[in-house]
């Protein structure tokens, strides 16, 4: 029923705060930006500061600012773990994400959390947990933490 419900909130576009924690820094990196995800499946990011970058998720491939040239998001398990759970989330497709991830939805409409544990090695390796909370229609938190104690914390903006 979820899935349904956010299926609804696909083509719009947010803004969002990051706070990427990398273990091998002593602060935290904070990005500002908005996101974009366009049925059925280009994913948009785009980075206003601390540098300006354009992130094109389109099919498998990705595009960094104007490049006409993709590589394949297969290469990167972080951005595969990304794709999976926006567009399972934001097209109501449960089996895609049910494909890369073990999932476990906590909460009812109002307030909700969908906790996404990879399947795949290769997303094991880069990834140990993706978290989405948010409420009705709306994604309000997306947290990842990698085994190499990297996190990412990623506050959607209404």
């Amino acid at each position: 029923m979820l899935l349904k419900t956010l299926a609804g909130a696909a083509n719009r576009k947010a803004r969002f705060t990051e706070v990427n924690h990398l273990a091998s820094l002593r602060r935290a990196v904070r990005v500002y930006g908005t996101l974009q995800y366009i049925k059925p499946d280009t994913l948009i990011m785009t980075e206003g500061a601390p540098r300006k970058a354009i992130y094109r998720i389109v099919g498998g491939r990705l595009f960094v600012n104007r490049a006409r040239r993709g590589v394949s998001v297969g290469r990167y398990p972080s951005v595969i773990a990304m794709v999976s759970g926006f567009e399972g989330l934001l097209s109501g497709n449960y089996a895609l994400l049910t494909h890369d991830f073990t999932t476990r939805l906590q909460g009812n409409r109002k307030a909700w959390r969908l906790l996404l544990r990879p399947r795949l090695a290769a997303l094991k390796k880069a990834l140990i947990s993706v978290a989405i909370t948010g409420h009705g229609t709306q994604l309000t938190q997306i947290t990842t933490r990698a085994p190499n104690g990297d996190s990412s914390d990623m506050y959607i903006l209404p």
